[in-house]
Protein backbone atom coordinates (compact mmCIF):
# COMPACT_ATOMS: atom_id res chain seq x y z
CA UNK A 1 0.00 0.00 0.00
CA UNK A 2 1.41 3.60 -0.75
CA UNK A 3 1.30 6.43 1.52
CA UNK A 4 -1.18 8.23 -0.43
CA UNK A 5 -3.53 4.94 0.08
CA UNK A 6 -5.36 6.14 3.37
CA UNK A 7 -5.33 9.76 2.63
CA UNK A 8 -7.45 8.93 -0.38
CA UNK A 9 -9.69 6.55 1.46
CA UNK A 10 -10.20 9.41 4.22
CA UNK A 11 -11.35 12.17 1.46
CA UNK A 12 -13.29 9.29 -0.06
CA UNK A 13 -15.44 8.84 3.01
CA UNK A 14 -15.51 12.81 3.86
CA UNK A 15 -17.75 13.27 0.61
CA UNK A 16 -20.44 11.15 2.62
CA UNK A 17 -20.14 12.73 5.82
CA UNK A 18 -18.10 9.81 7.46
CA UNK A 19 -14.44 10.33 8.97
CA UNK A 20 -12.32 7.53 10.58
CA UNK A 21 -9.43 6.36 13.40
CA UNK A 22 -7.75 3.41 12.78
CA UNK A 23 -4.39 2.28 13.54
CA UNK A 24 -4.22 0.02 10.26
CA UNK A 25 -0.68 1.57 8.60
CA UNK A 26 -0.54 -1.68 6.19
CA UNK A 27 -3.20 -2.75 3.72
CA UNK A 28 -4.19 -6.69 4.51
CA UNK A 29 -3.07 -6.50 8.07
CA UNK A 30 -5.37 -6.19 10.56
CA UNK A 31 -5.22 -3.90 13.50
CA UNK A 32 -6.31 -5.56 17.07
CA UNK A 33 -8.65 -2.82 17.93
CA UNK A 34 -11.47 -2.02 15.93
CA UNK A 35 -11.55 1.06 13.67
CA UNK A 36 -14.15 3.85 15.25
CA UNK A 37 -16.48 5.94 12.51
CA UNK A 38 -17.86 8.96 12.81
CA UNK A 39 -20.76 9.33 11.06
CA UNK A 40 -23.14 12.61 10.26
CA UNK A 41 -26.99 11.17 8.72
CA UNK A 42 -30.59 13.16 9.52
CA UNK A 43 -28.99 15.80 11.14
CA UNK A 44 -27.81 13.79 13.47
CA UNK A 45 -24.31 12.66 14.93
CA UNK A 46 -22.83 9.14 15.41
CA UNK A 47 -19.85 7.53 16.30
CA UNK A 48 -19.79 4.34 15.73
CA UNK A 49 -17.46 1.14 17.38
CA UNK A 50 -15.09 3.26 20.20
CA UNK A 51 -13.40 0.30 20.49
CA UNK A 52 -10.27 -0.39 23.16
CA UNK A 53 -7.34 1.57 25.03
CA UNK A 54 -6.22 4.77 25.84
CA UNK A 55 -4.54 5.55 22.59
CA UNK A 56 -7.29 5.30 20.74
CA UNK A 57 -9.71 6.93 23.55
CA UNK A 58 -7.16 10.18 23.30
CA UNK A 59 -7.47 9.90 19.76
CA UNK A 60 -11.01 9.45 19.42
CA UNK A 61 -11.35 13.18 21.68
CA UNK A 62 -8.50 14.36 19.48
CA UNK A 63 -10.63 13.70 16.14
CA UNK A 64 -14.41 13.94 17.08
CA UNK A 65 -15.82 16.21 15.10
CA UNK A 66 -19.00 17.10 16.94
CA UNK A 67 -19.53 17.92 20.42
CA UNK A 68 -23.68 16.38 20.48
CA UNK A 69 -23.52 12.12 18.91
CA UNK A 70 -24.97 9.22 19.54
CA UNK A 71 -22.85 5.93 19.55
CA UNK A 72 -23.70 2.67 17.99
CA UNK A 73 -21.79 -0.42 19.04
CA UNK A 74 -21.31 -2.97 16.58
CA UNK A 75 -21.34 -6.01 19.06
CA UNK A 76 -19.57 -6.65 22.95
CA UNK A 77 -16.36 -8.03 21.95
CA UNK A 78 -14.24 -5.38 23.84
CA UNK A 79 -12.28 -4.45 20.75
CA UNK A 80 -15.18 -2.54 19.81
CA UNK A 81 -17.30 -1.45 23.14
CA UNK A 82 -14.36 -1.50 25.86
CA UNK A 83 -14.77 2.49 25.90
CA UNK A 84 -18.31 2.92 25.35
CA UNK A 85 -18.94 4.21 28.88
CA UNK A 86 -16.21 6.97 28.48
CA UNK A 87 -16.85 8.38 24.64
CA UNK A 88 -20.87 9.29 25.29
CA UNK A 89 -21.57 12.42 25.82
CA UNK A 90 -23.80 13.68 28.89
CA UNK A 91 -26.70 13.42 26.67
CA UNK A 92 -25.39 10.58 24.37
CA UNK A 93 -27.29 7.20 23.84
CA UNK A 94 -25.38 4.23 23.50
CA UNK A 95 -27.00 1.61 21.41
CA UNK A 96 -26.77 -2.15 21.67
CA UNK A 97 -28.16 -4.89 20.30
CA UNK A 98 -31.08 -6.43 22.60
CA UNK A 99 -29.19 -9.37 23.83
CA UNK A 100 -26.16 -7.55 25.04
CA UNK A 101 -28.72 -6.11 27.90
CA UNK A 102 -27.26 -9.01 29.95
CA UNK A 103 -23.63 -8.23 29.22
CA UNK A 104 -23.52 -5.04 29.58
CA UNK A 105 -21.78 -5.12 33.13
CA UNK A 106 -19.79 -8.30 31.99
CA UNK A 107 -17.88 -7.29 28.65
CA UNK A 108 -15.02 -8.78 29.37
CA UNK A 109 -16.58 -12.64 29.03
CA UNK A 110 -14.94 -12.61 25.62
CA UNK A 111 -12.16 -13.29 28.02
CA UNK A 112 -13.15 -14.65 30.85
CA UNK A 113 -16.39 -17.04 29.68
CA UNK A 114 -15.57 -17.59 26.40
CA UNK A 115 -11.45 -18.81 27.41
CA UNK A 116 -13.14 -21.02 29.95
CA UNK A 117 -15.13 -22.71 27.09
CA UNK A 118 -12.37 -22.70 25.41
CA UNK A 119 -10.19 -24.88 27.28
CA UNK A 120 -13.58 -26.85 28.57
CA UNK A 121 -13.59 -27.82 24.68
CA UNK A 122 -10.10 -28.11 23.87
CA UNK A 123 -8.24 -28.94 27.16
CA UNK A 124 -5.43 -27.34 28.72
CA UNK A 125 -2.28 -28.24 25.91
CA UNK A 126 -5.45 -27.85 22.95
CA UNK A 127 -6.11 -24.58 24.09
CA UNK A 128 -2.75 -23.11 25.59
CA UNK A 129 0.02 -25.59 23.71
CA UNK A 130 -1.57 -25.12 20.13
CA UNK A 131 -2.14 -21.73 20.20
CA UNK A 132 1.81 -21.00 21.82
CA UNK A 133 0.59 -19.13 24.75
CA UNK A 134 2.40 -21.26 27.62
CA UNK A 135 5.37 -23.61 27.35
CA UNK A 136 5.14 -27.34 27.85
CA UNK A 137 6.28 -27.05 31.43
CA UNK A 138 3.27 -24.63 32.39
CA UNK A 139 0.55 -26.36 30.57
CA UNK A 140 1.91 -29.86 32.78
CA UNK A 141 1.67 -27.34 35.49
CA UNK A 142 -2.18 -26.37 34.80
CA UNK A 143 -2.73 -30.13 33.79
CA UNK A 144 -1.60 -31.26 37.37
CA UNK A 145 -3.64 -28.56 38.94
CA UNK A 146 -6.85 -29.36 37.41
CA UNK A 147 -6.57 -32.74 37.91
CA UNK A 148 -5.70 -32.79 41.57
CA UNK A 149 -7.96 -29.13 42.82
CA UNK A 150 -10.61 -27.99 39.68
CA UNK A 151 -11.64 -24.87 41.65
CA UNK A 152 -8.33 -23.99 42.05
CA UNK A 153 -7.45 -24.51 38.55
CA UNK A 154 -10.99 -22.58 37.31
CA UNK A 155 -9.92 -19.93 39.65
CA UNK A 156 -6.03 -19.63 38.37
CA UNK A 157 -7.90 -19.74 34.83
CA UNK A 158 -10.03 -17.23 35.52
CA UNK A 159 -6.85 -14.82 36.59
CA UNK A 160 -4.99 -15.37 32.93
CA UNK A 161 -8.11 -14.60 31.56
CA UNK A 162 -8.27 -11.27 33.38
CA UNK A 163 -4.42 -10.55 33.18
CA UNK A 164 -4.63 -10.88 29.20
CA UNK A 165 -7.72 -8.91 29.50
CA UNK A 166 -6.21 -6.17 30.71
CA UNK A 167 -2.76 -6.58 28.79
CA UNK A 168 -4.36 -6.77 25.73
CA UNK A 169 -7.54 -4.09 25.87
CA UNK A 170 -6.91 -2.33 29.03
CA UNK A 171 -9.51 -0.59 30.94
CA UNK A 172 -13.11 -1.99 30.46
CA UNK A 173 -15.99 1.39 30.75
CA UNK A 174 -19.60 0.36 29.97
CA UNK A 175 -22.16 2.98 29.69
CA UNK A 176 -23.54 3.55 33.49
CA UNK A 177 -26.38 5.54 32.50
CA UNK A 178 -26.48 6.27 28.37
CA UNK A 179 -27.09 2.27 27.68
CA UNK A 180 -29.81 2.18 25.37
CA UNK A 181 -30.71 -1.60 24.18
CA UNK A 182 -32.86 -2.35 20.90
CA UNK A 183 -35.51 -3.94 21.62
CA UNK A 184 -36.52 -7.85 20.48
CA UNK A 185 -40.30 -7.31 20.27
CA UNK A 186 -40.37 -3.96 17.59
CA UNK A 187 -37.39 -6.17 15.15
CA UNK A 188 -38.87 -5.99 11.43
CA UNK A 189 -37.86 -7.03 7.75
CA UNK A 190 -36.24 -4.69 5.97
CA UNK A 191 -36.48 -4.86 2.40
CA UNK A 192 -33.74 -2.78 0.38
CA UNK A 193 -34.36 -3.92 -3.36
CA UNK A 194 -34.25 -7.33 -3.66
CA UNK A 195 -32.66 -7.51 -0.28
CA UNK A 196 -34.29 -8.40 2.97
CA UNK A 197 -32.55 -8.30 6.43
CA UNK A 198 -34.16 -8.26 10.21
CA UNK A 199 -33.51 -5.24 12.19
CA UNK A 200 -34.30 -1.93 13.52
CA UNK A 201 -34.84 1.40 11.79
CA UNK A 202 -33.16 3.99 14.10
CA UNK A 203 -34.02 6.94 11.97
CA UNK A 204 -35.42 7.75 8.31
CA UNK A 205 -31.64 6.59 7.10
CA UNK A 206 -30.37 5.02 9.45
CA UNK A 207 -31.01 1.35 10.45
CA UNK A 208 -29.47 -1.25 12.72
CA UNK A 209 -29.29 -4.79 10.62
CA UNK A 210 -29.78 -8.29 13.37
CA UNK A 211 -26.38 -9.51 11.74
CA UNK A 212 -25.59 -12.56 14.03
CA UNK A 213 -22.88 -14.90 13.07
CA UNK A 214 -19.51 -13.55 14.22
CA UNK A 215 -21.42 -13.46 17.62
CA UNK A 216 -25.15 -13.38 18.26
CA UNK A 217 -25.55 -9.54 19.79
CA UNK A 218 -23.95 -8.53 16.10
CA UNK A 219 -25.16 -5.54 14.15
CA UNK A 220 -24.27 -3.94 11.07
CA UNK A 221 -25.62 -0.14 10.61
CA UNK A 222 -26.47 0.76 7.14
CA UNK A 223 -27.34 4.26 5.38
CA UNK A 224 -29.57 3.17 2.29
CA UNK A 225 -29.16 7.01 0.81
CA UNK A 226 -25.10 7.00 0.36
CA UNK A 227 -24.83 3.17 0.18
CA UNK A 228 -22.82 3.04 3.40
CA UNK A 229 -22.98 -0.18 5.32
CA UNK A 230 -21.17 -0.39 8.57
CA UNK A 231 -20.15 -4.48 8.42
CA UNK A 232 -18.51 -4.68 11.96
CA UNK A 233 -16.85 -8.57 11.96
CA UNK A 234 -19.03 -10.01 10.22
CA UNK A 235 -16.97 -10.24 6.77
CA UNK A 236 -13.66 -11.75 8.41
CA UNK A 237 -10.77 -13.77 6.74
CA UNK A 238 -12.04 -16.84 9.24
CA UNK A 239 -15.52 -16.82 10.83
CA UNK A 240 -16.58 -17.27 13.47
CA UNK A 241 -14.28 -16.70 16.43
CA UNK A 242 -16.60 -16.69 19.10
CA UNK A 243 -16.93 -20.40 20.84
CA UNK A 244 -20.14 -19.60 22.87
CA UNK A 245 -22.56 -17.51 20.54
CA UNK A 246 -20.48 -17.84 16.90
CA UNK A 247 -22.49 -19.58 13.53
CA UNK A 248 -21.28 -20.64 10.45
CA UNK A 249 -24.51 -21.15 8.97
CA UNK A 250 -25.43 -17.64 9.89
CA UNK A 251 -22.69 -15.51 9.02
CA UNK A 252 -22.81 -17.29 5.57
CA UNK A 253 -26.46 -16.13 5.32
CA UNK A 254 -25.57 -12.83 6.17
CA UNK A 255 -22.58 -12.13 3.91
CA UNK A 256 -25.00 -13.67 0.67
CA UNK A 257 -27.30 -10.36 1.78
CA UNK A 258 -24.34 -7.85 1.82
CA UNK A 259 -23.43 -9.58 -1.58
CA UNK A 260 -26.83 -9.32 -2.86
CA UNK A 261 -27.10 -5.68 -1.75
CA UNK A 262 -23.74 -5.25 -2.97
CA UNK A 263 -24.97 -6.28 -6.42
CA UNK A 264 -27.57 -4.51 -6.65
CA UNK A 265 -25.66 -1.45 -6.35
CA UNK A 266 -26.80 -1.25 -2.46
CA UNK A 267 -23.38 -0.36 -0.93
CA UNK A 268 -20.83 1.99 -1.73
CA UNK A 269 -18.90 2.16 1.13
CA UNK A 270 -18.00 -0.74 3.16
CA UNK A 271 -16.86 -0.01 6.34
CA UNK A 272 -14.54 -2.81 8.08
CA UNK A 273 -13.14 -3.24 11.76
CA UNK A 274 -10.04 -4.55 11.09
CA UNK A 275 -9.44 -3.59 7.30
CA UNK A 276 -9.33 -0.08 6.14
CA UNK A 277 -12.56 0.24 4.16
CA UNK A 278 -13.42 -0.68 1.01
CA UNK A 279 -14.66 1.85 -1.42
CA UNK A 280 -16.30 2.02 -4.81
CA UNK A 281 -19.53 -0.20 -5.95
CA UNK A 282 -16.89 -2.47 -7.81
CA UNK A 283 -14.14 -3.00 -5.13
CA UNK A 284 -17.01 -4.32 -2.48
CA UNK A 285 -18.77 -6.52 -4.95
CA UNK A 286 -15.02 -7.82 -5.85
CA UNK A 287 -13.96 -7.91 -1.73
CA UNK A 288 -17.33 -9.50 -0.64
CA UNK A 289 -17.04 -12.16 -3.83
CA UNK A 290 -13.35 -13.06 -2.61
CA UNK A 291 -13.98 -12.94 1.32
CA UNK A 292 -17.15 -15.53 0.46
CA UNK A 293 -15.06 -17.92 -1.84
CA UNK A 294 -12.50 -17.61 1.09
CA UNK A 295 -14.78 -18.92 3.62
CA UNK A 296 -16.16 -21.24 0.89
CA UNK A 297 -12.97 -23.29 0.55
CA UNK A 298 -12.31 -23.20 4.08
CA UNK A 299 -15.89 -24.75 4.82
CA UNK A 300 -14.82 -27.46 1.88
CA UNK A 301 -11.65 -28.00 3.38
CA UNK A 302 -13.28 -28.74 6.99
CA UNK A 303 -15.93 -31.10 5.47
CA UNK A 304 -13.55 -33.20 3.20
CA UNK A 305 -11.63 -33.77 6.30
CA UNK A 306 -14.12 -34.63 8.53
CA UNK A 307 -15.52 -37.45 5.77
CA UNK A 308 -12.24 -39.18 5.98
CA UNK A 309 -12.36 -39.47 10.06
CA UNK A 310 -14.39 -42.74 10.81
CA UNK A 311 -15.54 -41.15 14.10
CA UNK A 312 -17.05 -37.51 13.73
CA UNK A 313 -16.68 -37.24 17.17
CA UNK A 314 -13.18 -37.56 17.64
CA UNK A 315 -12.38 -33.71 17.81
CA UNK A 316 -8.01 -34.10 18.51
CA UNK A 317 -7.95 -36.54 14.99
CA UNK A 318 -10.12 -33.94 13.06
CA UNK A 319 -8.19 -31.14 14.37
CA UNK A 320 -4.75 -32.72 13.67
CA UNK A 321 -5.65 -33.39 10.15
CA UNK A 322 -6.82 -29.84 9.57
CA UNK A 323 -3.47 -28.87 10.99
CA UNK A 324 -1.69 -30.86 8.56
CA UNK A 325 -3.71 -29.57 5.75
CA UNK A 326 -1.36 -28.74 2.79
CA UNK A 327 -3.85 -25.81 0.92
CA UNK A 328 -1.82 -22.45 0.95
CA UNK A 329 -5.24 -21.32 2.90
CA UNK A 330 -4.97 -23.51 5.18
CA UNK A 331 -1.04 -22.29 5.89
CA UNK A 332 -2.06 -18.87 5.91
CA UNK A 333 -4.54 -19.25 8.47
CA UNK A 334 -2.17 -21.45 10.99
CA UNK A 335 0.03 -18.58 10.33
CA UNK A 336 -2.13 -15.73 11.99
CA UNK A 337 -3.81 -18.54 14.42
CA UNK A 338 -4.84 -16.78 17.70
CA UNK A 339 -3.14 -15.16 19.04
CA UNK A 340 -1.55 -13.50 16.14
CA UNK A 341 -4.72 -12.47 14.95
CA UNK A 342 -8.78 -13.24 16.04
CA UNK A 343 -8.43 -16.36 13.89
CA UNK A 344 -9.43 -19.51 15.26
CA UNK A 345 -9.25 -22.90 13.19
CA UNK A 346 -9.73 -24.62 16.44
CA UNK A 347 -13.08 -22.72 17.18
CA UNK A 348 -14.24 -23.08 13.29
CA UNK A 349 -13.97 -26.98 13.35
CA UNK A 350 -15.55 -27.54 16.72
CA UNK A 351 -18.51 -25.23 15.77
CA UNK A 352 -18.43 -26.51 12.08
CA UNK A 353 -19.43 -30.11 14.03
CA UNK A 354 -21.71 -28.94 15.75
CA UNK A 355 -23.52 -26.95 13.27
CA UNK A 356 -23.22 -29.98 10.27
CA UNK A 357 -22.66 -32.85 12.09
CA UNK A 358 -24.07 -33.38 15.40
Amino acid sequence: MNNEAIPRIKSYLAKSGLSLVTDIQEEGKGTGIANTFFLKADNHNYLIDPANGKKRLQDIKKQLPFNEYDVLVTHSHLDHSANSGLVAAENSRVIFHPFVADRINNLKRNYTEITAEMVKVFGVDGFFGRTGMLGPSTIKLMQFIQKSSPPGFDFILNVISLIMCRLNNGGIYPPKKNAVFLNCDDIMDLQFGHTVFRGWPLSEQLFALDTPGHQNDHLAFYVPDRGIMFAGDLIGFLNPNDIIDGSIKETHAGMMKMLQLAEAGGIDILALSHALPVTGEENVIAYLRSAIAKQNEIFEIVSDIVSTCPDKNDFEEIIRKTYAHESDLMKKILKINYPRSASFIDVYVYIYLKEFVS
